[in-house]
């Protein structure tokens, strides 16, 4: 096997244990609002702020509330879920 195509099965692999954090997340028994703070997607799934910010160019919408001065910004799982198996 090569290494490019060794590249390449990492990954998909990594990519699969994201969408099994966000699966598991999205699951799990804590109350299903469905929606999560910026800081918390980043640390479930092991990413940077740079890949949100990627992934957000290519099509994942950020909820950000409608009071001026909030910073936080949200996501939706079901979107997040959505985005990563698209």
């Amino acid at each position: 096997m090569s290494g490019l195509e060794l590249v390449k099965l990492q990954k998909i692999e990594e990519l699969l244990n994201v969408l099994l954090e966000v699966t598991t997340q999205y699951n799990s028994n804590s109350p299903k609002l469905d929606i999560i703070t910026q800081k918390e997607l980043l640390k479930q799934l092991h990413i940077s702020p740079n890949t949100l910010k990627t992934w957000e160019n290519k099509g994942l919408q950020r909820l950000e509330p409608p009071i001026e001065g909030t910073r936080t910004v949200y996501y939706q799982l079901s979107s997040v879920l959505q985005f990563l198996t698209h």
